[in-house]
């Protein structure tokens, strides 16, 4: 799975508090991947030799610090790889001074789950998370308490489906199907129809068909229980991924007729 970092501190850059501190690597941030202290995922950049504003790329290992709540995620090119000692070698002139600890890890694609009692934390992330890009909100935004409860009890009692992509136990993803029951009409026999909203996708993963796979999974989720239309409201940015799923336009929102 692809990751997309922004560059804030360029091969051959100081360090903001710390000019005697030269970054020998290039080093970001992972847009829309919060991280333990709160601000974005920050990751090293191994196998560039020249400073970049952006990259795409695998993530090859985690670098964890005994001595501090950060983790760093380390990104190369597809395809490249590099062993344990020559990341902690590449990262020493700032990891020198922590107790760190590389983890490497294997290439994979996300985990698509269900929300359940048993990740219903990263449910409620990444729900929060979507409310935060589309209100434009920023990164650390506090939910009000009871905000966040009542997101809690409609994960946990309505009737509805969540999916969740995770990218081992960050979750990157999600989208929700609501359902309602209509009275029957000819057109739509069983009454039941349903509603899609929080399609969303963390910044660093987008245009990777992870949006797509999820709305595929609730398709046919959809289709197990006998719903015959679903609706949703459509962004900009998502118009051109419902157009190919095979949307279609009403005066209110974009349908999908799922009668065969």
């Amino acid at each position: 799975m692809l990751i997309t970092a922004r560059i804030d501190r360029p091969l051959g850059s100081a360090h903001p508090k710390h000019p005697d501190l030269i970054y020998r690597v290039n080093y970001g941030e992972v847009v829309g991947v919060p991280a333990p202290d709160g601000d974005w995922q920050d990751a090293y950049i191994l196998g560039v030799d020249e400073p970049l504003t952006t990259f795409t790329g695998r993530r090859i290992a985690v670098i964890h610090r005994r001595d501090d709540v950060e983790t760093k995620w380390v990104l190369a090119p597809e395809g490249m790889s590099f062993t344990e000692t020559e990341i902690m070698a590449a990262v020493h002139f700032q990891e020198q001074y922590f107790d760190s600890y590389c983890v490497l890890e294997e290439a994979g694609e996300p985990a698509v789950l269900r929300a359940d009692a048993s990740n219903e934390a990263d449910a409620l992330r990444i729900r929060l998370d979507c409310l935060r890009a589309v209100d434009h909100l920023p990164k650390g935004y506090a939910f009000a308490p009871e905000f966040a409860e009542a997101t809690r009890d409609f994960l946990r009692h309505a009737d509805q489906t969540t999916l969740l992509a995770m990218d081992g136990d960050i979750p990157i993803a999600c989208a929700t199907l609501c359902y309602k029951r209509c009275i029957p009409t000819l057109g739509h026999p069983t009454g039941k129809r349903a509603h899609i909203m929080n399609v969303y996708v963390a910044e660093g993963y987008r245009r990777q068909g992870i949006g797509r796979q999820l709305m595929l999974a609730l398709h046919e989720e959809a289709k197990s229980r006998g719903v015959t239309e679903i609706t949703l409201d459509a962004t900009a940015e998502g118009r051109m991924l419902y157009t190919a799923l095979g949307y279609q336009d009403s005066d209110e929102c974009m349908v999908f007729d799922m009668k065969p």
